[in-house]
């Protein structure tokens, strides 16, 4: 982190107070990291001792900073500060993180409206399968007809899609009253932060993790808690254990198949030890599996969590990530009375699932290629793959980075070799040249990573070949 204080009016201990919040919403200071000494803090800022001890004193009382004697001072543990009750941090997750007019990701969206970015953010494919789809003849009187025949939970002729793809993949039989329909995967797990989890419930996700960049469990006062990554994939259980007795987490949140942002895939035993271990702990799983879908379709059979252990999941899928941003649908499996509970409070905020999107994901499911519209996408993107690999190869010769081939997916988890850690700033270099990419504390980690998707890679390879290697060069030379 860059310490330097604003130029404005204000105390200079509440210019410090500040800088340090800033730090901490904007992801450069991390849960459990250890602030620099505040001798070191003065001579970098040049302001008293004093004035540094009466602005950490004041994040202490807050619970913000912990401080241990002749050990030093570090941030509260916990994404966003695990606080004491009396600090209402929704207010601070909604005035500093989200609104932030400078924040990295305020800069990427504004920078998607010029026509010369790249766009190695966005995981969505840019062509897709609804492109060429043939609709069968109908009138929107039929469209409003079935919406008032489908039940709050979703469309009955959808469900029997989802069903008859995805009934095999996960071994079981999917009937009507398990299956919720929602807007996507970003709608399941609103719910379920609104539906199951109350205002300073602890839940558990793994870290790094793509759940950091989601503001619906932080604005709903739902503490998180992150569970190392290994490195073939499974979680760290000891550490999951011990946070499930210290913060009595409600769920754990995991995405065990390309692993987003890692791309790594939880092998079957790592897979099974969790299933055992939230069994033993009584702990439900929430498992995000984008990818499901597509793996039914192509017959990769990859035991799901959900198959493992049915009765203490809730599986969320989707369609995003073959059918790109054309149609937002995805679906939940749950227990019927969670699934009449979720459905109800949708209802009550009246967000619900467009019928129109419905019947239009409907239709699609119904093609008779579809198989073959699916196996045409997964080789789409093994190409795209190369091309970006292709791309990357040079500076990975040269030691300037590093990255594990993902077997699925489309995006790539690249390692910076830089021997300090990159700051909120030296990412902004991407932007700079006009590369839209997602860096690590965006996922809650500090640890030189950058996402690249290789979904909507340009034509024009050394154009992106020339731009990396400015950014890439300033960044390992200053």
């Amino acid at each position: 982190m860059r310490w330097q204080l604003p130029n404005d009016k204000k105390p200079v201990y509440l210019k410090l107070i500040g800088l340090i919040l800033q730090g901490i919403a904007q992801g450069e200071l991390l849960p459990g990291e250890q602030l620099p000494p505040e001798r070191q803090l003065a001579q970098e800022l040049g302001i008293n001792r004093s004035t540094i001890q009466r602005a950490i004193n004041e994040l202490v009382s807050q619970g913000i900073l912990l401080r241990q004697q002749g050990s030093g001072t570090w941030i509260n543990s916990g994404k966003w500060g695990i606080l004491a009750t009396h600090v209402n941090w929704r207010n601070y997750v909604t005035t500093n993180r989200l609104s932030d007019p400078e924040s990295f990701m305020v800069r990427l969206q504004a920078l998607r409206q010029q026509p010369d970015v790249i766009n190695l953010a966005d995981v969505q494919p840019a062509n897709t399968p609804f492109q060429n789809l043939a609709f069968p003849a109908t009138s929107m009187h039929d469209i409003l007809m079935q919406k008032n025949a489908n039940d709050m939970s979703g469309s009955a002729a959808f469900k029997a899609q989802i069903r008859r793809h995805l009934a095999p993949y996960l071994a079981q039989d999917l009937p009507d009253e398990h299956l919720l329909i929602t807007s996507g995967a970003q709608q399941a797990l609103f719910l379920i932060a609104q539906g199951l989890l109350s205002y300073g419930d602890a839940i558990a996700v793994e870290a790094p993790s793509y759940l950091y960049q989601l503001a619906l469990f932080q604005v709903a006062g739902i503490r998180i808690f992150g569970v190392p990554l290994k490195a073939n994939g499974g979680l760290d259980l000891a550490v999951l254990e011990q946070l499930y007795y210290q913060h009595h987490l409600k769920f754990v949140f995991v995405n065990p198949t390309s692993q987003n942002p890692t791309t790594r895939l939880m092998p079957l035993a790592e897979r099974q030890a969790l299933v055992a271990r939230c069994q033993q702990l009584n702990l439900p799983i929430v498992e995000d599996d984008p990818f499901g879908f597509i793996l039914a379709m192509s017959h990769k059979q990859i035991p799901t969590l959900k198959q493992l252990a049915p009765n203490n999941v809730i599986y969320i899928g989707s369609l995003s990530e073959f059918s790109g941003a054309d149609t937002r649908i995805g679906w939940l499996v749950a227990p019927p009375a969670l699934v009449t509970h979720l459905s109800e409070i949708r209802r009550q905020m009246e967000s619900g699932v467009s019928s129109f999107s419905q019947y239009v994901a409907t239709q699609l499911l119904l093609q008779p290629d579809l198989t073959t519209l699916v196996t045409h996408q997964l080789q789409h993107l093994e190409q795209q793959r190369e091309r970006l690999i292709k791309i990357l190869t040079p500076f990975e010769q040269q030691g300037w980075l590093t990255y594990q081939k993902p077997t699925l997916g489309s995006t790539l988890w690249v390692k910076i070799r830089r021997q300090r850690p990159l700051t909120r700033s030296d990412y902004q270099l991407f932007l700079d040249h006009k590369i839209l990419v997602l860096p690590d504390f965006l996922f809650g980690s500090h640890d030189n990573h950058v996402r690249l998707s290789y979904a909507q890679l340009p034509e024009d390879d050394s154009m992106l070949a020339q731009k990396l290697r400015a950014v890439l060069t300033e960044l390992l030379t200053t």
